[in-house]
């Protein structure tokens, strides 16, 4: 099965990492100002911001792993930033006021322990605002698609289904007057079928979202294809049409049956556009693990500008243009509509359109459609097993080291108090961004270990190794020498080691059967992904 890495690069929301580290060095703010107060203090002025900010750095994590848009994730973490500055200026302005002769040592600053909790707040604030921002600007996207949408109907029924009737009519005409049958009789049963065509298309394009979605079936992708060039061969027989699959037969894509009529007017696009005598269109299929795209190459002058901001923004231009058909609009609202995408690459010996389409894998149920695939990354039903199979694991393991060293309060002293109540709530922490990780490890991990629970099982002692020998054998010692506890480095104990082991595969095993259970219908869940 062949990949390309051009299909999945670019939609990791990166952003979402800049959320976590604020909630992540906020609470470090958090906890080196309450270090200075009494430990009641503390608890009453220091635990809530401690575990709101841990919380706002798991959101964060979640946004890296999860299927969203990265523009709804630049979003949110710009309103993140906004929130946070926003409270710090608002604080020091406090501060500057209420000592005019500025603040002459660290001691003044942390003596104000509300500080950090007002710089946590405003940031978990501002991620609340990025998050009705984002919601609220997708929602305004969607209105405009719905507007395309129309507005590509109307001129639908006004040109195409119009000026078929009219040769229809015509060709009546002729019949009467001449008695000439063969050539009319052609052109209406082109026009015919072409008006039929256009109604199905019609019909397809003004479903509800409900029918939509349930309009949408696993399809034979190469079989599609084929068919797609079996049709342009026979209208276009002067056209050379050159098709490398690679041997991905059988794979199947998130569509309907109107694929092949997307598929059909991009070939028919390029071959119409193109001035050579013997056009030239080359179609390759490429398959990722959880992406396939059709790639379509022509060797004419080049896709209109025009052209390219309809396939790859759905942008309408405000007037008909009647050197061109509705092809293009049809191809990008079908797409749109299997949760696909379509890009186009300007070449010197013509353009490339990429149509990039869900696949349905086994972690799919056939019921259930697929998100955009703008969007590559874990579903939410998949966000909330991770953090829970992530808190079981982070249980079991604490547990276990606890009894064999006792070093879950040294885990809180990491973070300012050495307390079992806090460190708890910092280990489970740390279990969750991890188990975050490792849900994305196995999103991204080879087919044969993704799909059973032996493969999730393999992961996740592999991931548990890898904390163990770095993440608690050389950060921890290295953090825990900067606050002043005394520890070798690397530092790796058989305790340890063993409490790494069990997190991992406890992870590996819940993570695999809660993902399992929630994709079964009735009481048991919903279908998840």
């Amino acid at each position: 099965m062949s990949t390309d890495s051009g299909i999945l690069s670019r939609r990791l929301a990166l952003s979402g990492l800049w959320v976590a580290a604020i909630g992540f060095f906020t609470t470090r703010f958090t906890v080196t100002l309450a270090a200075y107060e009494q430990p009641t203090q503390f608890f009453l002025a220091g635990v809530v911001p401690l575990v709101l900010g841990l919380l706002l750095a798991i959101f964060g994590v979640a946004l890296v792993v999860g299927a969203f848009d990265p523009t709804y994730v630049r979003t949110v973490a710009l309103w993140c930033t906004v929130g946070m500055l926003s409270m710090f200026v608002l604080v020091a302005l406090t501060l500057l006021g209420s000592n005019p002769s500025g603040l002459d040592s660290i001691g003044s600053v942390t003596s104000k322990v509300y500080l950090s909790n007002f710089l946590i707040g405003g940031s978990i604030l501002g991620t609340l605002i990025g998050l009705y921002a984002a919601e609220n600007s997708q929602h305004q996207l969607e209105l405009r698609q719905q507007a395309n949408r129309l507005v590509t109907l109307n001129r639908i029924l006004r040109h195409e289904v119009l000026n078929a009737i009219t040769v229809i009519r015509g060709s009546t005409e002729i019949i009467q007057s001449s008695g000439d049958t063969d050539e009319p009789i052609g052109h209406i049963e082109q026009k015919s079928d072409h008006v039929v065509d256009t109604i199905e298309d019609v019909k397809y394009l003004t479903q509800t979202e409900r029918s939509e979605q349930g309009g949408i079936y696993p399809s034979d992708l190469a079989r599609t294809v084929d068919d797609t060039i079996e049709t342009i061969e026979e209208r276009y027989p002067g056209a050379s049409v050159n098709y490398s699959r690679s041997g991905n037969d059988g794979v199947q894509v998130w569509a309907d049956s109107r694929l092949s009529h997307v598929l059909y007017h991009l070939v028919e696009n390029a071959i119409v556009h193109n001035d050579d005598s013997n056009p030239s269109v080359d179609i390759e299929l490429a398959v990722g693990r959880d992406v396939a795209c059709v790639r379509i190459t022509d060797s004419g002058p080049g896709l209109p500008e025009d052209q390219r901001r309809i396939l790859e923004e759905g942008s309408i231009p405000d007037h008909d243009d009647p050197r061109t058909g509705f092809g293009t609009n049809l191809a990008r609202m079908f797409v749109e509509r299997y949760g696909g995408d379509i890009s186009t690459d300007q070449r010197d010996g013509g353009t490339m359109i990429e149509v990039e389409l869900r696949r349905v894998t086994e972690s799919v149920p056939p019921t259930q459609t697929p998100t955009d695939v703008r969007s590559y990354g874990l579903e939410p039903s998949q966000l909330v097993t991770a953090v829970g199979a992530a808190l079981v694991a982070g249980g079991a393991m604490g547990v276990v080291i606890q009894a064999m060293a006792g070093v879950v309060p040294i885990i809180g002293a990491l973070y300012g108090v050495p307390d079992p109540f806090i460190g708890w709530i910092t280990h489970e922490f740390h279990s969750v961004v991890f188990g975050l990780v490792f849900a994305g490890l196995i999103l991204v991990a080879p087919q044969r270990y993704s799909s059973s629970v032996f493969g999730y099982l393999g992961v996740g002692l592999a991931w548990a190794t890898f904390l163990w020998l770095f993440a608690a054998g050389v950060v921890m010692p290295v953090w825990q020498n900067l606050i002043g506890i005394p520890a070798p480095i690397p530092h790796l104990t058989p305790p340890a080691l063993v409490g790494h082991l069990i997190w991992g595969s406890t992870l590996g095993v819940v993570y695999h059967y809660g993902g399992a259970l929630s994709v079964l219908p009735g009481k048991w869940g919903t279908t998840a992904y």
